[in-house]
């Protein structure tokens, strides 16, 4: 096998691991959705969602979740009822109280500057972390290194009744190194045969 087949293999193997991440992110935040809803019925509570269900490359295609009561982002949410331009690290959003609320997150504390203060703010909202959904981008995938944006790459976990968030910086080093060797990939795949 030459090796402009093996990078050609190889490329192929990088899109079909990369689609599958994003179906089963997909299928995360449907999920993670569907359990906010139903724990917002429960508490009578509004149901925060952080995040334009149709902002995504994909989801602008067929949404993974809803609007919820109320839809937060920092370039609003145009296909919602109700929504709130604002961004959550700066402070307390207008109208929703401390405690008040169940919050889902999907795919946002990726792309925040200050990620302690987006934490403290969906704490704040929903009071205890089992009021908290959060869904994030799979940390080992391009997208979490390549997609515009990215400052972290991570995971949200349930851990004893509540979340635990573990975010690294997504380095422009990361992204170079990233990009040159998709870069090479592609070359030793699609060059052209000398004659």
């Amino acid at each position: 096998m030459s090796i402009r087949t093996l990078a050609r293999v190889a490329l192929g193997y990088v899109a079909a691991v990369e689609s599958m991440a994003t179906l089963v992110r997909f299928r995360e935040c449907s999920s993670a959705f569907r359990l906010a809803v139903d724990r917002a019925g429960a508490l009578g509570r509004p149901l925060v969602v952080i995040g334009d269900p149709d902002g995504g490359m994909h989801t602008r295609l067929m949404r993974a979740y809803g609007c919820g009561d109320v839809c937060v982002d920092m370039n609003g949410c145009p296909k919602c009822p109700v929504t709130i331009v604002a961004d959550i690290t700066k402070g307390p959003l207008p109208g929703v109280a401390d405690g008040s609320a169940v919050v889902f997150v999907s795919c946002v504390l990726e792309y925040v500057i200050d990620l302690q203060a987006a934490l403290a703010e969906i704490a704040r909202m929903a009071g205890k972390p089992e009021n908290v959904f959060l869904v994030t981008v799979q940390p080992w995938t391009l997208t979490a290194r390549l997609y515009p944006g990215a400052h972290w790459r991570g995971d949200a976990s349930e851990a004893q009744g509540g979340h635990t968030v573990r975010m690294t910086p997504v380095t422009l080093e990361e992204k170079l190194a990233t990009t040159l060797g998709l870069g090479v990939l592609a070359a030793t795949a699609f060059w052209p045969k000398g004659k």
